[in-house]
């Protein structure tokens, strides 16, 4: 069928960035847009990657492939040449969203906000990146320069900024509930805007508030004396169900197929990942004085790691909220990757945010590596790293701080899989600690400081409401790489 026939329904995809689909359904008589799309819609849960890499769901969202394959999973990423972190870029880790081949095949396209999108090549059609979105590869960005400037005049900037992760005041914790709350109604408006002013058949857009709130402000329960404000986190919910349901009523639903999906959900932070750097120092110490006559220690010196746990959360937040983006990397990337001795290290933990990751120093693959990629060696790392994290018991309670340490290259394989990490350790259901315990190690102390009361949880959910959803009734995706198909194969095009 011809793109510009008119009998062709058009799509708008809304996505809602880790709305959780449990916290909507415990709060439904107050989120009456989003009850309805459940009701009304064809509507179910998705299985994601976010169970263990939760960075990497949006490009496999948008590329219909697994992390193996687009090789994607946070903004900072490994470097195995500079032996440093750094910002996915896309003279590195490019993926191609599947909206360029619908613009490729003469749909006319527009599309906002979509997290860890590169820098746009779209020639037709519209695409604005990074104005309200939680994740970001880079600065806001649209591929029409009086676009760009009429959004600017219009709406301003998107009052979110960037999130630091350090602990909160309660005085900054209600800034950040107002900051989201105008700017969900503000996404609203320039969404309708674009829908009204635009000539499209695929829209889609993301709202970015509910990532951001659910890290920040997800209700702590358990706590006597949280420092969220009560119903912080709904009122972002809120204004975000309030805008989806202007958006919602400004469509035609006679001739729009709507999905409105998350990739991701969120729930009460259960990371122990702040145990990982420490660890990995214990870790590496005791089996390379095992395996080295020279008996070094491999116990990480690095000046900005240090700098980090001794400096207060205000004033790094401050200070953080000043500099430009490319200092703030740096900043992350010698915390991480400082003052190693290469030559005796035979991993390193990585940047994360919910599970923990781990790169091995493999010679060969690394550019300073010094762990063999063969033989008994490897072997007998691997294997004494799984037992080491599987031995940690939380000293309150005596039960098992880890669920399980994961090969990653087995989990996800494809011909990026040596960007991603090669390990990662997952935990049991327990709140944050701060001590744990081993016979190998004794004693661990240390605290999640990153100002997240919530983090990731691996279901999103879809829900399909319009006169044409009976179309998709047979086509019913079950995981975020097939949105991609689902899209494309209602446009007619068969998905690779």
């Amino acid at each position: 069928m011809p793109a510009s026939d008119e009998s062709l329904p058009k799509v708008a995809m809304i996505g809602i960035d880790a709305g959780d689909l449990n916290f909507i359904r415990k709060f439904n008589d107050r989120l009456p847009n989003f009850r309805w799309l459940i009701e009304t819609g064809q509507s179910h849960g998705l299985e994601t990657t976010a169970g263990i890499l939760p960075g990497s769901v949006w490009p496999t969202f948008y590329t219909g492939t697994l992390p193996g394959e687009h090789g994607v999973y946070h903004h900072l990423q490994w470097d195995a040449e500079s032996m440093h972190m750094r910002r996915v870029a896309e003279d590195w880790l490019y993926c191609e969203p599947f909206w360029y081949e619908l613009s490729r095949r003469g749909h006319r396209v527009c599309v906002l906000d979509v997290p860890m999108t590169f820098p746009t090549r779209l020639h037709d059609g519209f695409e604005i990146m990074n104005w309200g979105s939680h994740d970001q590869l880079g600065e806001f960005h649209c591929n029409d320069d009086q676009l760009a400037r009429d959004i600017m005049k219009r709406f301003g900037p998107h009052p979110m900024g960037p999130e630091i992760p350090v602990d909160k005041t309660p005085t900054q914790l209600n800034r950040i509930r107002q900051n989201l709350t105008v700017g969900a109604e503000r996404k609203g408006e320039l969404i309708r805007w674009l829908m009204t002013e635009g000539n499209w058949d695929f829209f889609l857009t993301v709202f970015g508030e509910c990532h951001r709130g659910g890290h920040i402000l997800y209700p702590e329960e358990e706590l006597d004396q949280s420092a969220v404000p009560g119903e912080a986190l709904l009122d972002v919910y809120r204004a975000v169900d309030a805008a989806l349901g202007d958006t919602l009523r400004a469509l035609d639903l006679e001739r729009t197929l709507v999905v409105v999906f998350s990739v991701h959900g969120m729930q009460r932070n259960m990371s122990q990942e702040h145990f990982v750097p420490p660890l990995m120092d214990l870790l590496n110490a005791q089996f390379s004085g095992s395996a080295n006559r020279s008996g070094r220690s491999t116990q990480q010196r690095s000046p900005m790691r240090l700098l980090r746990e001794m400096v207060p959360a205000r004033l790094q937040n401050t200070i953080a909220q000043l500099v430009p983006v490319s200092v703030r990397d740096w900043v992350v990337s010698r915390a991480v990757d400082g003052g190693y001795d290469w030559s005796t290290t035979p991993a390193i933990p990585l940047l994360a945010d919910m599970n923990g990751y781990i790169r091995l120093n493999l010679r060969g693959r690394e550019s300073k590596g010094s762990l063999a990629p063969d033989g008994n060696v490897l072997q007998r790392y691997a294997d004494w790293l799984e037992e080491s994290f599987m031995q940690l018991r939380i000293t309150s309670s005596g039960e098992p701080l880890v669920e399980s340490v994961l090969d990653i290259r087995r989990q996800f394989e494809g011909d990026r899989a040596d960007r991603l990490p090669d390990f990662a350790v997952t935990w049991r259901e327990a709140l944050p600690a701060t001590d744990v315990y081993s016979e190998r190690f004794g004693s661990v102390k240390a605290k999640l400081a990153t100002g997240r009361s919530g983090n990731h949880r691996s279901e999103g959910f879809l829900a399909v409401v319009g006169k044409h959803r009976a179309a998709t009734a047979s086509d019913r995706p079950g995981h975020i790489t097939e949105l991609r198909s689902l899209v494309l194969r209602h446009f007619g095009i068969a998905a690779a």
